[in-house]
């Protein structure tokens, strides 16, 4: 949860905030004009408390992950990406292809809940990293045993290690993929 203060500390110490819904409700469920406010009033939020906020370097992130086209593309307008279900929007992969310019796209992602996704991510992790190659997004909520689909912190910890040495991969988060894309 947390409030704007702890927010711009956190930023302050490098960490990447980005908007995830007003409330928490989903998107996809409700008329899509008062959709649309609440993702303006969002957005609007961060840009009046999140220091330094860039709305056209976001990436609005949908309540369980669930969006529509029309959402998808009423938000494109203001920030630079949505992240939203992988089976909404990728055809023919699980995986995202690495974006190479500055147009703005809707971004699938992948998550587990409600219990431990220690397992879940693990077999992601694996099968990713024996495919095709590309960008998987994968969406934690929480650690031990707090949120919905969380990660134990030991497995995290040891899945980071082990993947910083992959050398032919980065462990980034989305809006650092979309700068060095030319975002």
């Amino acid at each position: 949860m947390g409030n704007f203060e702890d927010w711009n500390h956190l930023k302050g110490r490098g960490h990447e905030l980005m908007p995830h819904t007003w409330d928490h409700r989903n998107l996809s469920q409700m008329p899509p004009d008062e959709a649309k406010k609440d993702i303006d009033r969002c957005l609007d939020y961060f840009e009046q408390h999140l220091d330094g906020y860039v709305a056209s370097q976001a990436v609005y992130n949908f309540a369980f992950n669930a969006s529509t086209p029309e959402l998808d593309a009423f938000t494109l307008q203001r920030v630079r990406a949505v992240r939203t279900g992988g089976w909404l929007i990728l055809k023919g992969s699980r995986y995202n292809p690495i974006p190479v310019n500055n147009q703005p796209l809707a971004l699938g992602c992948w998550g587990h809940g409600p219990d431990n996704g220690d397992a879940y991510t693990e077999n992601e992790i694996n099968q990713f990293l024996a495919g095709e190659g590309g960008w998987l997004i994968i969406n934690m909520h929480g650690l031990d045993d707090e949120g919905w689909g969380p990660v134990s912190a030991s497995y995290l910890d040891g899945l980071l290690k082990r993947l910083k040495k992959v050398k032919s991969l980065e462990v980034l988060p989305v809006g650092e993929v979309l700068r060095k894309a030319g975002g």
